[in-house]
């Protein structure tokens, strides 16, 4: 009776995943089919009075908008440019005179607060008015909007796509030429930081690990702000890709830790270029002055909860059509003080109690690391099977050899490649740390001991920040 329930729980932790996933495929297919625009509603929104259009040709979907009487009221093109989170669509309404008559925010895939944040500094409507014959950044009147400065550019740019191909194509005008290229100096910065993990962490050169992680800090935390989130990820599934052209940084560091990270079997991102986790394991290293081990159950239970947030994140972010809606992490407010209050709320506990546990959020709510982790473990497995259906005696011989040697991520210590810290107590947490990982075997069989008042603080801070969680990713999504 016994090895029934225990096949029937085996099959139901089997079918769990499949139908999470299944429903976050339903979901992308239903958003995808119910997001077509009418063409003429649309139009619409940037000239009201128009009742016909007529097709244009053009790079961008340009089209000639008319009244009744047939008069041309205005040329309305569809244009897109890349934001901080993705694609930046708006519509934009040229007059015959050559100036921007309307401009409309059709559709984004940015970080909900700082699209309000550019909105709210006037943009688009702040351009109308502007000729087509002169770059939008030459005029004294148009700011970008700090702490939104990629969102603030991408609309920009999107405007100028619109008014340039309208005066060059349809009023034979001269106009500037669109810079098709975009990459900066911070973008070189980061693109060195990120060969230079790389190569250290293929080196195993530890000691300059500190010194890159402070680097982390500043280059991709506090000048760019730049973290990987899981809404970088779902713009992927859900097809909103910023263009490389114009943010050629994005696909470096998001497609090129993907990559790295499954050809390698490595988690290195996490381990050494992740800001936040540096923040937290700082604030460890500089403040820590009691012997605490977290309860490992309750990290353990933290860790498998990791999923379902990351569940949670990617159905509302497709539900809604924004990736943006899934980045629910505190990064953005630390390092550049913008986020909904559930966000701040998260960040001060997350901070104050990894002063206690080691890298408090990348062990217990971390949606990246998880990903990282499963790709990570995924090809270790993949490479492991393979080499035993070569070599079966050897393989099998060699996976007895190196059974819990393998390199997990920064969850056992990854960030540091195993190595045993030596301040004071920290060889006990790195074992409390390798005890408490919840993917090890017997885990459930281990002894249960009452929780101390210190794991009932933290059995607290668990609950607070899984409820902040679900209210940030409301708040992103503006139900609350």
């Amino acid at each position: 009776m016994m090895i029934n329930t225990q096949a029937k729980k085996a099959r139901g932790w089997v079918i769990l995943p499949f139908l999470a996933c299944f429903l976050l495929l339903v979901t992308s297919v239903y958003q995808q089919i119910s997001d077509k625009h009418d063409i003429l509603a649309l139009l619409q929104q940037g000239e009201p009075t128009a009742t016909h259009y007529e097709e244009l040709e053009g790079i961008y979907k340009t089209y000639g908008l008319y009244d009744q009487a047939e008069h041309l009221l205005s040329y309305g093109v569809i244009a897109s440019a890349s934001g901080y989170g993705g694609p930046i669509t708006l519509l934009i309404n040229v007059s015959q005179e050559g100036t921007l008559k309307n401009a409309v925010l059709v559709e984004d895939s940015e970080t909900p607060l700082y699209l309000r944040k550019v909105l709210e500094a006037g943009y688009p409507e702040n351009l109308i008015g502007k000729t087509v014959t002169q770059p939008l950044a030459a005029h004294e009147d148009i700011d970008s909007v700090s702490g939104a400065t990629r969102t603030t550019d991408g609309i920009m740019l999107a405007v100028e796509k619109g008014m340039f191909q309208v005066g060059k194509n349809q009023l034979g005008l001269t106009v500037p030429r669109l810079k098709t290229f975009h990459f900066q100096w911070q973008d070189g910065l980061v693109l060195l930081m990120l060969l230079v993990a790389i190569l250290a962490s293929a080196r195993n050169m530890k000691k300059l690990r500190p010194w890159i992680s402070a680097a982390a800090v500043f280059v991709f935390g506090f000048m760019e702000n730049s973290s990987l989130t899981i809404g970088n990820y779902l713009s992927i599934v859900a097809l909103k890709m910023p263009a490389f052209s114009e943010r050629p940084i994005w696909y470096v560091i998001v497609i090129g830790v993907l990559l790295v990270t499954l050809l390698w079997g490595r988690n290195f991102y996490c381990s050494w270029l992740c800001p936040f986790g540096a923040v937290q394991e700082g604030l460890y290293k500089a403040l820590n002055l009691a012997d605490y081990r977290p309860n490992s159950q309750l990290i353990s239970y933290a860790r498998k909860s990791r999923w379902l947030f990351l569940w949670l994140a990617a159905m509302l972010a497709l539900f809604f059509n924004n990736p943006g809606i899934a980045s629910f992490e505190p990064f953005s407010v630390f390092f550049d003080g913008d986020g909904n209050t559930s966000q701040w709320m998260m960040m001060l506990l997350i901070l104050l109690f990894s002063i206690f546990i080691l890298r408090f959020w990348c062990r217990c709510f971390c949606p990246m690391g998880v990903l990282l982790d499963f790709i990570a473990s995924g090809r270790r497995k993949g490479q492991q099977l393979f080499r035993n259906k070569l070599e079966p005696e050897e393989g099998k011989a060699e996976k007895e050899e190196r059974q819990g040697e393998e390199e997990p991520g920064w969850a056992e210590l990854g960030p540091v490649e195993g190595e045993a810290l030596e301040e004071g107590g920290m060889k006990k947490e790195v074992a409390a740390s390798r005890a408490c990982s919840g993917c090890q075997k017997g885990e459930s069989k281990r002894e249960q001991h009452p929780l101390s008042s210190g794991d009932k603080l933290v059995a607290a801070a668990l609950a607070a920040i899984w409820i902040l969680i679900i209210g940030a990713l409301l708040q992103n999504t503006g139900i609350i």
